[in-house]
C-alpha cells in the first residue's frame, strides 16, 4: 500500500522553517496528548503561552519578512499565510483569556492545518517559482534570523 503521506524533501534554503515547523507539530502533539492525559487547563495554557512568545511570534515575523516580498504577486498565498496567522494569534488569546477543551482542540486544528498549508503549498511554490539566485538569497536571511529551540521544563506530556 502506498504512503498516503511521504515525507516532502524540503529545498535546503527553507529548512530552518521546516525545522521550526516541525517543532510546531510537536506543540499540536503535546497540546492533544495534554487533553487526553486531562491536564489541567492553565497549565496548558501557561505551555500555549510559552510557545507563542518564544516559538511563534518570533516564526511569524520571520515569514512575514522574508516570504512576503518573495511571494510576488501571488496575492492568494500571502493572503493565505497572513489570515492564517492572524487566526492563530487570535485563538492563542482567547486561550490565554478562557482555556477550554474546545479551544485547545481547535487551537492544535488550525495550527497544524497552518502548517501543513505552509509545507505544502506555500513552500512548493517558492522552491518552483523562485530563480536559484532568490533561493540562496532566502536561505541566507533565514541562517541569519533562524537559531536553537529553546525547551520547555514542563514534560506535561509524558505524565
Amino acid at each position: 500500500m502506498p504512503d498516503d503521506n511521504p515525507p516532502i524533501k524540503r529545498s535546503s534554503e527553507l529548512a530552518p522553517l521546516s525545522r521550526e515547523h516541525h517543532e510546531g507539530l510537536l506543540f499540536v502533539w503535546k497540546i492533544r496528548q495534554g487533553l487526553l492525559l486531562q491536564i489541567d487547563h492553565e497549565r496548558l495554557a501557561r505551555f500555549v503561552q510559552w510557545f507563542y512568545t518564544v516559538i511563534i511570534v518570533p516564526h511569524f515575523e520571520i515569514e512575514e519578512k522574508v516570504l512576503i516580498p518573495i511571494l510576488g504577486k501571488k496575492m492568494s498565498l500571502k493572503e493565505q499565510m497572513l489570515d492564517e496567522h492572524a487566526v492563530v494569534r487570535k485563538l492563542v488569546h482567547e486561550v490565554a483569556e478562557s482555556p477550554s477543551t474546545a479551544l485547545f482542540q481547535r487551537l492544535a486544528e488550525v495550527y497544524n492545518d497552518h502548517i501543513r498549508f505552509e509545507e505544502r503549498i506555500l513552500f512548493k511554490h517558492i522552491e518552483v517559482s523562485v530563480t536559484p539566485v532568490e533561493l540562496k538569497a532566502l536561505g541566507l536571511q533565514l541562517a541569519e534570523v533562524t537559531g536553537e529551540m529553546p525547551v520547555w521544563d514542563d514534560a506535561f506530556w509524558l505524565k
